[in-house]
C-alpha cells in the first residue's frame, strides 16, 4: 500500500511539473507565435514641453573649515584671600564693567585686622613723640656738659681749678654723650616701629580690599561657578568673563593651502546658527601643523556682531579657483527614494535617465553622472 502511495505521489508531481514546462515554452514562444523583446527604458512621443540645455559652467572651487569663536580677551575671576562668598550679584549672561565687584567676601575679621593695626601705629606715633622728646633733653643736657667742660679745662690751663673738678667736668661730658646716643638709637627705632606698623596698616587695608573680587574689563559672564556660602581660595575661578567686542575664529586649515593663506588676508566666515555672512581678517596663523588632522590653525578676527558668543562654530571658505561642471534647475529633477532621475528629450521623445547629484548654488544642483554637456532636460 505505502509504494503504491508513493508511485502515485511521484506520477502527479511529474505530471504538474510538464504542465508548467509546457506553460513556460509557449509563453516564450515555443508554441505559436514569438513575443517581440521589450526595450529597457520606455520611450514615447512627446507633446512640446520646455526644455533646458545642459552645459558646462565654471564654478568657482571653495575650500571650507570649520572652526570654533573665541574671545581674545577672557578673564577667569579668582578671590586672592580665603573667605566665605556673602554675595554673587550676576548670573550667566550679564553684562559687567570694568570696576565692578561681583563677589563679595566676609571681611569681618579682615577689619579687626585693620583696627588692630591702627592702634599699633597710634602707638608707634606716641612712642616716636617721647623717643623725640627725649632726644631734645639729651640734646640740651649735652650742650650744656659741652659748655661745663670747655670752662673747666680753660680753667685749668690757667692753673684755676683742681683736676678733681677738671675730671669731674669731663666724666659729666662723656656721660651725657652716651645718654644723647641712647636717646638717637631710642628716636631711630621708634622710627623704624612707627615705619612698621604704618606699613602693617597699609598691608591690612589693602588685605581688606581683597574681599571685593572687582572685575578688570566690561565684558560678559560666560560661566558662573561659586555661589553664596562657598569657599574662596586663591586659584579658584569664581567667575569667567569675555569680552564680546573682541571675537575671533579659530579654523584649522588642510596643511596645502599653507601657502594660500596669509596674515592680512579677508576672508568670508559663514556664522550657521545666526544664518549670518561675516568678512573676518587672519590675524594670526600658527607656525606648526598638528601630525593628526595634517591641518594648521588660523585665527581671524571677526567684527562685532550681536548674537556671536564663544564656543559657536563657523566656516571659513577660502577660493581656490574654478572648475566645469553641470548645472540645471532642481525643479528638473525627480525623486524616487533614494534615487534621481531626469527627463531626457531627444529626437522627439522623452527617455528617463538616472542621475547622480550634489548640491549648488540656491535652486540649481550638479550633475555627477548620468548627463552629458548637450542633452537637453525637460522642465515642469
Amino acid at each position: 500500500m505505502r509504494l503504491n502511495k508513493r508511485i502515485s505521489k511521484f506520477l502527479g508531481s511529474a505530471a504538474g511539473l510538464i504542465v508548467i514546462v509546457w506553460v513556460i515554452v509557449w509563453q516564450v514562444g515555443g508554441c505559436g507565435k514569438r513575443i517581440k523583446p521589450g526595450r529597457a527604458t520606455e520611450a514615447a512621443a512627446v507633446p512640446a514641453v520646455r526644455t533646458l540645455t545642459v552645459e558646462a559652467t565654471n564654478v568657482p572651487v571653495v575650500y571650507t573649515a570649520v572652526g570654533t569663536i573665541r574671545s581674545r580677551t577672557e578673564v577667569q575671576l579668582a578671590a586672592r584671600i580665603v573667605g566665605r562668598i556673602l554675595t554673587v550679584t550676576v548670573r550667566t549672561g550679564d553684562r559687567i564693567k570694568a570696576g565692578d565687584a561681583p563677589v563679595t567676601l566676609d571681611d569681618a575679621e579682615l577689619r579687626t585686622g585693620v583696627s588692630q593695626a591702627k592702634e599699633r601705629v597710634a602707638g608707634a606715633q606716641a612712642g616716636l613723640l617721647a623717643a623725640a622728646e627725649r632726644s631734645v633733653q639729651a640734646r640740651s643736657a649735652l650742650d650744656l656738659a659741652t659748655a661745663e667742660v670747655d670752662r673747666a679745662r680753660k680753667l685749668a690751663a690757667q692753673k684755676m681749678t683742681s683736676q678733681q673738678a677738671l675730671d669731674a667736668a669731663e666724666d659729666a661730658y662723656r656721660q651725657t654723650v652716651s645718654r644723647m646716643a641712647q636717646a638717637e638709637q631710642g628716636q631711630l627705632a621708634a622710627q623704624a616701629d612707627a615705619r612698621a606698623a604704618s606699613e602693617a596698616q597699609h598691608q591690612a587695608e589693602t588685605v581688606v580690599g581683597y574681599a571685593s573680587v572687582v572685575c578688570p574689563m566690561d565684558g560678559v559672564v560666560s560661566e558662573r561657578l561659586a555661589d553664596p556660602g562657598d569657599l574662596a581660595t586663591p586659584g579658584k575661578t569664581l567667575l569667567s568673563i569675555f569680552d564680546p567686542t573682541r571675537l575671533l575664529l579659530e579654523a584649522p586649515i588642510r596643511e596645502g593651502l599653507v601657502t594660500r593663506v596669509k596674515i592680512g588676508d579677508k576672508l568670508p566666515v559663514t556664522l550657521g546658527a545666526l544664518g549670518r555672512k561675516l568678512e573676518a581678517e587672519v590675524r594670526e596663523i600658527v607656525p606648526s601643523v598638528d601630525a593628526g588632522s595634517r591641518t594648521f590653525l588660523a585665527k581671524l578676527c571677526l567684527p562685532p556682531t550681536e548674537g556671536v558668543m564663544p564656543g559657536m562654530f563657523g566656516t571659513v571658505s577660502l577660493n581656490l579657483g574654478e572648475r566645469q561642471a553641470l548645472l540645471m534647475p532642481e525643479a528638473a529633477l525627480v525623486r524616487a527614494g533614494q534615487l534621481e532621475y531626469v527627463s531626457v528629450v531627444a529626437g522627439g521623445r522623452t527617455t528617463r535617465v538616472l542621475v547622480r547629484t550634489a548640491p549648488a548654488d540656491a535652486g540649481r544642483v550638479e550633475i555627477l553622472a548620468g548627463l552629458k554637456a548637450g542633452d537637453a532636460v525637460a522642465l515642469p
